[in-house]
């Protein structure tokens, strides 16, 4: 190899990519994931208020309750799959 090729000005440059911060303790990371999974982990409790908050500040709260049995679901997709059980109940 050449000497003359590896010299200090020729090392690759490598940029930082992340661009996903913490909106609670300002920690970076390169994947929106990764943040999600950092805030569940660790600020739960203020995530959790802020939702609420802005339930409150709607009017209206997401309803993932059955009207059958009163269950309620997190999703609105756990819901509907659970109206399913209902349906095949009555067969």
């Amino acid at each position: 190899m050449d000497e003359e090729c590896l010299g200090s000005e020729e090392l690759p440059v490598f940029s930082d990519i992340r661009r996903y911060y913490c909106e609670y303790c300002g920690i970076c990371r390169s994947k929106k994931t990764l943040i999600t999974s950092h805030i569940n982990l660790h600020h739960k409790e203020l995530e959790d208020a802020k939702d609420e908050k802005n339930d409150d500040a709607d009017g209206v709260k997401s309803n993932n309750t059955c009207d059958e049995c009163g269950a309620t679901f997190k999703k609105h997709a756990y819901l509907l799959q659970h109206m399913q059980s209902h349906l095949l109940e009555g067969k």
